[in-house]
């Protein structure tokens, strides 16, 4: 018969530490923990927005119908269009990847029309999504194929959309150029 399996053994074998063994070894021990888990807690809930799929933002974007009150951008390289974001008038969109894009021409309806189609991802279609703040207001549209976004909310109402793509060349596009 085997002896049972002891993990304060295993530990002290392989890490060199003993559990706590006293009331106040285990208090400290599991203050340092809840410590460890607060701080790793707090650097991971920054000024993140997210996005929410939306079939009314995917019609409104094929029907090339502008959703009033936004100033919209685009991510394209030449001919090829990655995504369109959509953001309230009073938002600085922060990158040098994304450009303007004019809805009351015919630009719009060519770029939304030259939206790239991903095939490394399902769905492989374009979808429409709110962006949504911190608080979880929306403040924005995002159409792309490109189905994982990262959207972060910086001081002075500047706003960074950073699509996950392998050719943005940096986190948030600054080593891009046209």
């Amino acid at each position: 018969m085997s002896k049972p399996f002891r993990l304060e053994k295993w530990f002290t074998m392989k890490i060199g530490h003993s559990f706590p063994k006293t009331a106040a070894e285990n208090f400290y021990f599991g203050c340092s923990v809840c410590l460890l888990a607060l701080v790793l807690f707090a650097s991971c809930s920054q000024n993140y927005g997210r996005i929410r799929w939306d079939e009314g933002v995917t019609q409104s974007f094929q029907s090339h119908q502008v959703q009033p009150g936004y100033k919209y951008y685009y991510y394209g390289i030449g001919m090829r269009v990655f995504a369109i974001v959509g953001l309230e008038p009073e938002l600085n969109l922060k990158s040098k990847m994304w450009r303007e894009l004019a809805t009351d021409s015919e630009d719009f309806k060519v770029a939304t029309s030259r939206i790239w189609d991903n095939p490394y991802y399902y769905p492989h279609d374009p979808r429409g999504a709110s962006i949504l703040n911190p608080d979880g207001e929306k403040v924005g549209v995002y159409y792309s194929s490109l189905i994982y976004v990262t959207i972060k909310f910086q001081p002075e109402n500047h706003v960074s959309v950073i699509p996950d793509t392998a050719f943005l060349g940096g986190p948030d596009g600054d080593n891009w150029s046209p």
